[in-house]
């Protein structure tokens, strides 16, 4: 069993920022592993989570953010974006 951190899009409401997130539980057995779907759930709500998607299948949360500074780009890779080629 895996846990991973989904987030979710960043918002702003009367001035304070928050940036959500929704736990993925995968790889998960069926019950009597010691987990329960109550005990994850209650362990979602304690750490912040907006919610719990538990399945036995292999899941990858890809960082659907990428980082807002680039800290640089090779000149190759900017002279051939520029020309097209």
């Amino acid at each position: 069993m895996r846990i991973q951190v989904l987030r979710l899009p960043l918002y702003e409401l009367a001035g304070v920022s928050e940036e959500p997130f929704a736990l993925i539980v995968d790889q998960a057995a069926p019950e009597g592993d010691g987990w329960s779907m109550p005990s994850l759930a209650v362990f979602a709500e304690q750490v912040g989570a907006r919610g719990v998607w538990v399945t036995p299948a292999t899941v990858e949360v890809v960082d659907q953010f990428p980082p807002e500074i680039v800290d640089h780009v090779p000149i190759g890779d900017l002279a051939e974006a520029v020309d097209g080629h």
